[in-house]
């Protein structure tokens, strides 16, 4: 079918999400914002030190029923924000802010991670794929958490490792006492 591991779980989180809005008997918007932090380092930099990440707003096709439609649009959103710029202004952005006083650093961040410009976290990062081990014991799973933003109500974060995904979900119990029909859903 084409596209990325990364299509997958971004497919699979809006098949979720639609199975959660539907059981609360709401109508799935047409698109659904998601935050997704994405690696920005070159070639030559892949074992440098820290974090080089930005973010890219996709729209969640949570309104799509049939799975391989909602995949297909997954792939479709996905790749016209890799060609494009997206990735670049997000990082252009970070570059400029860095330079300005401390003080303007907090308002940049409200400005950019507001919580009106997207309704989820969605973070995928390969893990290693050969097994790890520490003083003899085999580590035999990698548990992923992404913070929630302020006034947002679920996160989701999946990470691989010796070839599986595994999923991690946050979330505000008042506000998805359901949890477990979004767990359902990604199941």
């Amino acid at each position: 079918l084409g596209g990325t591991v990364n299509d997958v779980v971004l497919a699979a989180c809006a098949g979720a999400l639609r199975t959660l809005l539907r059981s609360r008997g709401e109508q799935p918007p047409d698109g659904f914002r998601a935050m997704v932090p994405v690696n920005v380092r070159g070639a030559g930099e892949q074992l440098a030190l820290g974090n080089k990440i930005t973010s890219l707003f996709l729209e969640l096709p949570v309104g799509v029923e049939d799975p391989a439609e909602r995949y297909a649009a997954v792939v479709a959103a996905s790749d016209a924000l890799k060609s494009g710029s997206a990735g670049k202004g997000g990082s252009t952005i970070m570059d400029v802010v860095s330079l300005a006083p401390p003080v303007l650093h907090a308002v940049a961040a409200r400005a950019l991670f507001s919580p009106r410009l997207f309704n989820v976290t969605i973070t995928n990062v390969p893990g290693p794929q050969l097994p790890l081990y520490a003083l003899g014991s085999h580590l035999r799973e990698i548990l992923p958490l992404v913070p929630l933003f302020s006034d947002h109500a679920v996160g989701i974060a999946i990470v691989s490792y010796e070839g599986r995904l595994a999923f991690g979900i946050n979330a505000d119990a008042t506000a998805v006492g359901d949890l477990d029909v979004l767990v359902s859903g990604l199941e």
